[in-house]
Formats: C-alpha cells, structure tokens, sequence
C-alpha cells in the first residue's frame, strides 16, 4: 500500500511540474535582471471602442523570457483609464503581477497614454517607466523595488522582445 501512495505521489508530482514547465525555467531571484516580454493577448475593454472613458480597461499578457530565450514565467497587466480624452491622452494606472516559480511579484505605476483605446502603443516611444513593486509571494513576500520596462516604437515590435529590468530588493 505504502508502494502505490509513493508512486501516486511521483507521478502527481511529475505531472504537476510537467503541465507547468517550470522543469524548463529559469529561476528569478532578488537583484537586478534584464529580461524580454513579449505579448500573448491583448484586448481593450470598454463601451466604446473607439472612445475610451474613466473606468476602461486594457488587459494585457506577457510572457517573459531571459536573455538566453528561456521561460521564466508570465506578466499580467490591468491599465485602467482614470480620466483624459484621446484628444489629450489619457491618465491611467497600471497594475501588474508577474507569475515566476518561486513567486509573484506585484507592480504599480501611473502614466499618460495618447489613446488607452490604441492596443499598438503603450505611451511615447523609448520613454522609460518605472513600476512600483508594492508586495509579493514566495521567495518575494518582503520584496520593494522597481521594474523598468522602456516604451517600443508604435507597431507590430511593440508586442514582442520588448526588455524589461527588475531591480528587486528581498
């Protein structure tokens, strides 16, 4: 009996790691790391489309690859539309988690984007924004920091390879 709890055990626990890919990854720890994202989804979620207004949303998936082209994990992002018109651009907040094997890490920051509608373009090209880290879990549960990720050239680029640094303190 003890034999087949053992086996049933591996065997979840290998299918776990499996259906994960973490047995593919590279860990995240506490210091400063460059990395790439590129996006998986993308969609702006509002009224209109075409007019966004206080209380949109863009939603936004990553997946996030080091240097070498390894998975290290996923980063999600919610921009909510705070106030502005696409005449002005609009003020938004931005919250984020990013989804490694030994943890989340959890991001905020503010800026002004031309058109929270345009899913093309996330502000002004090369502009560079920091992200507040404001909590996490695991191996990140006292992290603080900041997250650097510079603003692509409007287009087709804007969605892949984008670099990204964390700078995380534990």
């Amino acid at each position: 009996m003890h034999r087949g709890r053992r086996f049933a055990l591996t065997f979840s626990a290998a299918l776990a790691l499996a259906s994960t890919g973490y047995a593919e990854e590279a860990l995240i720890g506490c210091g400063t790391t460059d990395l790439l994202h590129s996006n998986t989804s993308i969609k702006f979620v509002g009224a209109n489309p075409l007019q966004a207004e206080v209380g949109d949303r863009r939603i936004l998936h990553w997946y996030l690859e080091d240097l070498t082209g390894l998975y290290v994990g996923s980063f999600d992002v919610v921009t909510t539309v705070m106030g502005g018109t696409s005449d002005m651009g609009h003020y938004v907040r931005v919250d984020g988690s990013f989804t490694l094997p030994n943890g989340n890490i959890f991001v905020a920051t503010t800026t002004t984007l031309n058109d929270a509608t345009d899913t093309m373009s996330s502000g002004n090209a090369q502009e560079v924004i920091d992200w507040a880290v404001i909590g996490g879990t695991g191996d990140f549960s006292e992290a603080s920091g900041v997250v650097s990720i510079v603003v692509p050239e409007k287009g087709v680029n804007h969605l892949e390879n984008r670099p990204i640094t964390l700078s995380i303190t534990c």
